[in-house]
């Protein structure tokens, strides 16, 4: 009888474990797989776009949208194919590589009301903007020495010099305008020219001159110029319509494109032979990215409502289209320090998106 009852126990906890392991076994894939879609799900959102964790659509190869959420004042890092920007919602700064896909934060500081940022060329030190009612506040931060401060008042335009060391500003001066060079910490000014051009957009080439566009008071119509620092004043483009500008590396050539009846005007200029070259294409300059050895340039172009990639050889003209059918409208673009990357910013949620160029 004893036995019978031992037998009869033996067979019903033989039957629970058996029941136990085959019930561990089925949900055991399940579970890896939920794991596995979680962690594909966090990288698909960080490079995909996605927030739920759902599969997207896939992208075309060589292309990722690197970033969600708007991002200000995108730059390239240096000596890496990484990204530098501002997070908008908070001010907290990331620097994004492309070739591992991590998003690192460098900063976590809140920065409210930033509206831009200024990088200096190599990328330790930046001029921040911020909105308030009396009008833009700039401000100066250095990521090495973490000094900071608050820059002069009444200033409309502010960028570094080639070699991070100086800035130039632009202040309002009663009804007119000064362009003033500075140091880092706004100190020791010194105005190379007064002007009544308005709205003036600065840029610095080269040691040899800074540059900018103006626009006429009555006619609205744009005009660039260059001036040294001795006040030595030179048009170069005169009284055309949504002038852009993407100067070389160098400082001695510029891409230029303005608005004509017939549709967009794209050029390569030289600054030291006054000679101007038609380029094939219909683009906006800002859509343009010079590659550092100045050969050649790429830019986005949009016709008959596809956006294609395409690269332009210099001095011969030749063109080759790099990526077809881009899925976004470009606002800017620029090339990661070691060129492996295309960056683009898109025009409607100012995201980032890169483009893996072939070697």
């Amino acid at each position: 009888m004893a036995s019978q009852k031992q037998l009869i126990i033996l067979i019903v906890v033989a039957v629970s474990l058996t029941s136990f392991l085959a019930g561990y076994l089925l949900t055991q894939p399940a579970r890896q797989n939920a794991v596995i879609q979680q962690q594909r799900g966090a990288l698909i959102d960080r490079f995909s776009g996605l927030t739920d964790g759902s599969t997207p659509a896939p992208l075309p190869p060589g292309l990722l949208q690197a970033t969600t959420d708007t991002a200000l004042a995108p730059t390239n890092a240096p000596n890496s194919n990484a990204v530098l920007y501002y997070h908008s919602s908070n001010g907290y700064v990331s620097k994004l590589d492309l070739e591992t896909r991590s998003n690192t934060l460098i900063s976590t500081t809140q920065l409210a009301g930033l509206t831009n940022a200024v990088w200096s060329p190599n990328k330790n030190r930046v001029i921040t903007v911020f909105r308030s009612s009396a009008g833009p506040i700039y401000k100066y931060f250095d990521y090495t020495s973490h000094e900071n401060g608050l820059l002069s008042t009444s200033i409309k335009d502010a960028v570094f010099s080639p070699d991070s060391q100086h800035i130039a500003l632009v202040r309002s001066a009663g009804g007119d305008s000064a362009i003033e060079i500075t140091d880092f910490h706004g100190k020791n000014s010194k105005t190379i020219l007064k002007t009544r051009l308005n709205n003036i957009k600065l840029s610095w080439p080269n040691n040899n001159y800074l540059s900018f566009i103006a626009a006429d008071a009555d006619s609205g119509t744009q005009s660039l110029y260059t001036v040294s620092e001795n006040g030595d004043l030179h048009q170069l483009i005169s009284g055309e319509n949504n002038l852009a500008v993407r100067w070389s590396p160098d400082g001695t050539k510029f891409l230029s494109s303005v608005q004509k009846d017939e549709g967009v005007l794209l050029q390569v200029f030289d600054v030291a032979s006054q000679q101007s070259q038609d380029l094939p294409f219909q683009t906006s300059a800002t859509n343009c990215a010079w590659t550092l050895n100045q050969r050649s340039t790429i830019c986005t172009v949009e016709t008959q409502g596809e956006t294609s990639v395409n690269q332009i050889a210099f001095p011969e003209l030749t063109t080759k289209v790099l990526f077809s059918n881009l899925i976004i409208s470009p606002k800017e673009v620029f090339l990661s320090h070691l060129e492996d990357f295309l960056i683009i910013t898109s025009t409607g949620d100012q995201s980032i998106w890169a483009l893996k160029l072939a070697p």
